[in-house]
């Protein structure tokens, strides 16, 4: 049985529809956190001066699903969230942060861009600083120790 143009289009976008399900690719607008997931991979991506190419690998993702992930107009997985922070060299939580909306990750962020992005040094500066500090567990502690 022949099929008549109407019933190939049809089916041609049936499949498309299913291929963007599976993606996670949603139509209309971008559904406000993942909105803001992909704007903040998308500021760190530049931060770092990398393309939507170089993360291609890092992420799973091709580049224009990468742009769409960053338009919000994909679900991001937890899977694609820690290979794309490993790419830009952050941990994942950093990618989870918003800035404007939490005063915690306003103050890492500050920090973290006042180290130029760079978190291993964020991370040392934070380790030296409190190193001394009452209440930080190193290795065991001793019964000495707790009544001193």
């Amino acid at each position: 049985m022949k099929r008549t143009s109407g019933e190939t289009q049809a089916q041609g976008s049936k499949m498309r529809a299913a291929a963007r399900e599976r993606a996670g690719i949603t139509s209309g607008r971008p559904e406000p956190y993942a909105g803001k997931l992909g704007a903040r991979m998308r500021d760190l991506r530049l931060e770092r001066g990398l393309s939507l190419a170089s993360l291609r690998e890092a992420g799973g993702l091709t580049p224009s699903q990468m742009s769409s992930a960053e338009r919000g107009r994909v679900r991001v997985t937890m899977g694609t969230v820690v290979a794309v922070a490993k790419a830009l060299e952050l941990p994942p939580f950093v990618l989870l942060a918003f800035p404007d909306e939490d005063p915690l990750s306003a103050v890492l962020e500050e920090i973290r861009q006042a180290y130029g992005g760079d978190m291993r040094r964020v991370s040392a500066v934070i380790e030296e600083r409190t190193s001394g500090m009452p209440g930080k567990k190193r290795g065991r502690t001793s019964k000495r120790s707790l009544h001193e």
